[in-house]
């Protein structure tokens, strides 16, 4: 009884490993918007611009094999909201997982 136990767990734990393993491989980000290279404003130099709202990236520095220093950028990506406002533009802030050039 005890070995049909143990068996069960694993099989549940491997089966929540392949699951997750799988979500994170289409590559496909749902939300389009451009990054607005802003130059000039120490500290906040780009902006995001979702559904004609501005905010700001708190983790863009994590993407910077993604930014090509033009004015503006299409992407798609993938947000969650930090619930702070920034101190250098007054946006609201946005943590980015997920970000694939246009």
């Amino acid at each position: 009884m005890l070995n049909k136990i143990k068996f069960f767990n694993l099989l549940i734990y491997f089966s929540f490993i392949l699951i997750f393993n799988t979500c994170g491989t289409n590559n496909q980000c749902g939300v389009n918007a451009k990054i607005i290279y802003q130059l000039g404003f120490p500290g906040c130099d780009y902006l995001i611009e979702i559904n004609e709202q501005l905010y700001e990236a708190e983790n863009l520095n994590e993407w910077q094999n993604f930014l090509f220093y033009v004015d503006t950028q299409y992407v798609d990506l993938d947000y969650v909201f930090t619930n702070e406002i920034s101190i250098c533009s007054g946006l609201e802030k946005i943590n980015i997982f997920c970000l694939r050039n246009i």
